[in-house]
């Protein structure tokens, strides 16, 4: 909405199609973690086999997509196959803070018994599975918790919500995250696949620093 002519850099993801000598584009969004960070992390949760986990990263409403009940009663019910077929492996459910409580409580509910799922009211664990998740599953509606997920390296799926209101934007950014083979279409299947860590603040970080050295 403003021109990217008033700026001396702007950095953008791709899914955005802006182009320009000053845009300096990005696979999906940029975020501040760091293997690092997620090494250093002190979050313990109870999850006894932390070496099969998978954690499902749940959203909420937005301007484009649908969340209701009815659509979180669904996804609750393919997660409870998933625990039935893949009963070796540990679960853990992260809703992020767009997910309201009503869905929260019908989460806590419906699953708490068979997973571990954060009920916000605790330190929040997304730093330990971002640390220790084998597999990610990953509600639609951000483009940045699939972007942080696709920064371990590991099969993130996408489980994809129904849309209020069609955003080019949001569809050409799943679009290219599968080309990409760094997401998959959720199917009640867990399968392993490899794509190197996406790292994009790193990879812009060294440009930009290039940039302002040379200017």
């Amino acid at each position: 909405k403003i021109n990217p002519n008033n700026f001396d850099f702007v950095i953008t993801p791709n899914h955005d199609n802006i182009d320009g000598n000053n845009i300096l584009n990005t696979l999906g969004a940029i975020h501040q973690f760091t293997q690092k960070k997620l090494n250093e992390s002190k979050d313990i949760i109870n999850i006894t086999n932390k070496e099969n986990l998978v954690s499902i990263i749940i959203g909420g409403s937005n301007q484009h997509y649908k969340f209701s009940k009815k659509i979180v009663e669904d996804l609750i019910n393919q997660i409870k196959i998933l625990i039935n077929k893949y009963k070796d492996y540990s679960f853990c459910v992260i809703p992020s803070r767009r997910t309201d409580k009503s869905n929260v409580d019908l989460l806590t509910k419906e699953l708490s018994n068979i997973a571990f799922v954060w009920n916000k009211q605790t330190n929040n664990p997304y730093l330990f599975c971002l640390r220790f998740s084998k597999y990610f599953i990953v509600t639609s509606d951000s483009t940045s918790m699939i972007s942080e997920c696709a920064f371990t390296g590991k099969p993130v799926y996408v489980y994809h919500l129904p849309f209020k209101r069609v955003s080019t934007r949001i569809v050409n950014f799943h679009k290219e995250f599968e080309e990409q083979c760094i997401t998959r279409k959720f199917t009640n299947n867990l399968d392993i696949w490899k794509y190197p860590s996406l790292n994009e603040s790193k990879r812009i970080a060294g440009i930009l620093r290039l940039r302002i050295l040379n200017k």
